[in-house]
């Protein structure tokens, strides 16, 4: 049964992106000729915060930056973003998302409308949950990685906090997980980090 609201390539679980990877993809939007800071961006809300497209499509300029332009140490995502209708808090405290996000704010259009789309559609109104996930998808095949989608940022971010040795119950509030089992399925069933898990064992 076709995966509606998907691009093509990205049925099944979204493969968990390597430092390579990662440094390719960035790389790539940094050179994009169009749409470069909010390809970057885009990039680092799924990468860093664990975002799925559905919530990244769905920010504000006021969910982002308060009214004097200057950016949210907080970002509160509304029920309607989320999936599950449940309000949720992420922290923008990486240093490389912070950068990026004021990059964009400096080429962000006239207009900052505290209700503005932070992410605008070609006709201005708000980009959608599947127009967000193929220009994720977009970007990860321009740099050579066809199998990841717009998942893969979100599974990256999990399965990194996992490896870090965060426990399982703050890796689910970050991630926005009901429940706790589903988190526990992200991280158990990441072959690359069963890998790295074996690779360091001695006896």
């Amino acid at each position: 049964m076709p995966n509606r609201g998907r691009p093509a390539g990205s049925s099944g679980p979204a493969p968990v992106l390597r430092s390579e990877e990662i440094n390719r993809v960035l790389r790539l939007v940094k050179s994009r000729p169009r749409f470069s800071a909010r390809a970057e961006v885009a990039f680092h809300l799924s990468f860093y915060l664990g975002l799925r497209a559905k919530e990244i499509a769905s920010l504000r300029w006021s969910d982002v930056f308060d009214e004097g332009a200057k950016l949210r140490e907080v970002l509160h995502l509304k029920a309607a973003y989320t999936k599950g209708s449940k309000k949720r808090d992420v922290f923008v405290s990486s240093a490389k998302l912070q950068k990026a996000l004021a990059k964009f704010a400096q080429s962000y259009p006239d207009g900052r409308k505290p209700d503005a789309p932070l992410f605008r559609s070609q006709k201005g109104g708000h980009m959608n949950a599947a127009s967000m996930a193929r220009f994720l998808k977009q970007l990860y095949v321009e740099a050579g990685i066809p199998k990841a989608s717009s998942h893969s940022g979100r599974r990256t971010f999990i399965t990194n906090l996992a490896e870090r040795g965060i426990d399982l119950k703050a890796i689910s509030i970050l991630a926005g997980h009901s429940n706790i089992r589903t988190t526990a399925m992200y991280v158990d069933n990441n072959p690359v980090r069963l890998a790295r898990i074996l690779k360091d064992v001695s006896w």
